[in-house]
Parts: structure tokens; sequence; C-alpha cells
């Protein structure tokens, strides 16, 4: 019997799948993450893995554990895998692409309002006992009909975010397209809003240059990587106001430690990588992880 290793407790759906294919499914039901050991410890007794995004599934691991068949992320990124490394070795790579698409464009928009719309300032307000009464200056945001929305990274889920964006509030969407000039492209936006993988291309390919261009009204969306923002800029942009504010699913690191000054501040809306975070996302992701390895000892 083909036994698999999941590294964290996911949905049941993908888990019965493999069980009714007849695969031996083990899975870590510990509330963190294995550490490095842990895991390199327990693969040698497994054919396949469902790993998730802080599994170092790099060179090392590989190597020392060839026998795999496959390792499947339980997301849609592959960041924390080294792919070269695994062709070469012959262990096939899956991943979740497709199913996060809704999930991801309603957390991206869902950021894009609560930054326009001083949530956090507000909701701080609210819960720290000062809402006394009416304040005809109190908590002022930005409305978001018809103004400028630039994606970065305009694939499905960007794409699917200027859906949204353009039918509820009329904006004007544009995508950034390789070989275009970014500063140009950032000065006259609105929103900024990325949906990048992370490459070495990417990394920090909004940094204090790029802030320094944008609008005093501008809002920054992040629901790709934390590292495609150069997180130091971007908090000194948000402290000293040279953008209005900031929503932020993705952080460096992550988790982002509770004393980490971006907390601070009350422009910036910070939650904790739930883009796919929908029963119905997470039930696709864990029957596409479950089918990836299927198909991988069908082959």
């Amino acid at each position: 019997m083909k036994k698999v290793l999941v590294t964290r407790d996911i949905l049941e759906s993908g888990i019965n799948l493999l069980k009714d294919k007849g695969f031996e499914v083990d899975i870590w039901t510990e509330p963190r993450p294995m550490t490095a050991e842990e895991l390199m410890e327990k693969a040698p007794h497994y054919n396949a893995i469902i790993s998730n995004m802080a599994d170092a599934i790099n060179k090392n691991f590989l190597e020392k554990n060839r026998h795999l068949k496959i390792v499947t992320n339980y997301a849609v990124g592959t960041n924390n895998m080294d792919l070269e490394a695994a062709r070469e070795l012959g262990i096939k790579i899956g991943n979740t692409p497709d199913v996060l698409t809704e999930a991801t464009a309603e957390i991206a928009f869902g950021l894009m309002i609560c930054a326009a719309r001083n949530f956090r300032s507000a909701i701080r307000n609210a819960e720290d006992g000062l809402w006394k009464h009416f304040e005809p200056k109190g908590h002022l945001g930005h409305a978001l009909q018809g103004k400028k929305l630039g994606i970065v990274g305009y694939g499905r889920i960007g794409k699917r975010l200027g859906e949204m964006a353009h039918g509820a509030f009329n904006m004007e969407v544009v995508g950034f397209k390789r070989g275009d000039n970014m500063l140009e492209f950032l000065k006259d936006l609105d929103v900024l809003s990325l949906h990048i993988p992370l490459t070495p291309e990417s990394r920090h390919i909004i940094g204090a240059k790029e802030l320094s261009v944008m609008k005093k009204t501008a809002i920054i969306v992040n629901t790709a990587r934390g590292e495609v923002v150069d997180q130091d800029a971007l908090y000194e942009a948000l402290k000293n106001k040279k953008i209005f504010a900031a929503g932020l699913d993705v952080t460096t690191p992550e988790p982002l430690v509770p004393s980490h000054p971006l907390y601070e501040l009350p422009n910036v809306m910070i939650l904790p990588h739930i883009g796919s975070a929908t029963y119905e996302a997470r039930t696709e992701m864990s029957i596409l992880s479950a089918q990836n390895i299927i198909n991988a000892f069908q082959d």
C-alpha cells in the first residue's frame, strides 16, 4: 500500500479520495507546522507528501528522499520547492492552481475597500472605547468609484479582481505588462494590487523608488508574497503618509511578530494569509492535491 504524509490537517475531501483509491494516509495534526527536522525524519517512510508553504522542499530534502514519487503543495505557489532539483531527481511536483482564483480575488477586493475607507483606524476607535459621537472629520477615507486600479500580475486572480472592481465601482483597470516602465505605470494609480509569483526578478519590485512616485492618496494591496514589496520601505511610506494606506494578506516573515512596527500604524490592514480561506477553495485544494498524487502513480 502506498503511503501519503500530509504535513498539515487539511479538509477531509482529498483525504477520503486518497483512502478510496487505496492509499494509506497519515496527517500531522499538531497546531503548528512540522520543523524541518521532523519532516526529514518522517519523509523516508512515505511514497508521497502533501506539503504546505512552510515546508522547505529544497535540494537537500529532495536528495535525501529521492524515493518519493511526488510532493504536491497545498497551495498555488511553489517558491518553497526546488523545482530544478526535483526534475533532476525525477520527483514529480504538484500544486493547486485555478481553484484559488475567486477566494483570493475576494480578499484583495476586501482589502482594497478596508484600506480605502480606513477600517483599521475606525475599528480600533470602536474597540478602544473612543467612539463617543459623530465626528464630521473622523476616519475619512477615499471613494473607489471611478478610480484607477493598477494590477501587477494580470493572470487569473488579477483579472478576476479587475472584473470585480470595474463591476462594483466602475474602476478603470490597467495591467502592468512586461516591458512597461514601472515608475510611469505607478504615477497616476489610485490603487495598486499585486498578484505576481515570487521570483528573483519580482523580489522587492515595489521599493522606496517606486513608492516615492505614487500619489499620496494611493493604496497598495498585496495578496501575492510578502517579499515582492520592500516591507521596510512600505513602513516608511505609510508612516510618513507618502501613500494613504495598505492592505496586506502576506508579509515578511510569516507570521509577522506582534511587536512588528507595521501593527502600530493606523493605515495598514494586515491579515494572516487567508487568501484561500473559504470552505469552497480549501475543499477544492484538498481534492486537487489528492488527485495530483493519484495521477502521479497512474503514470
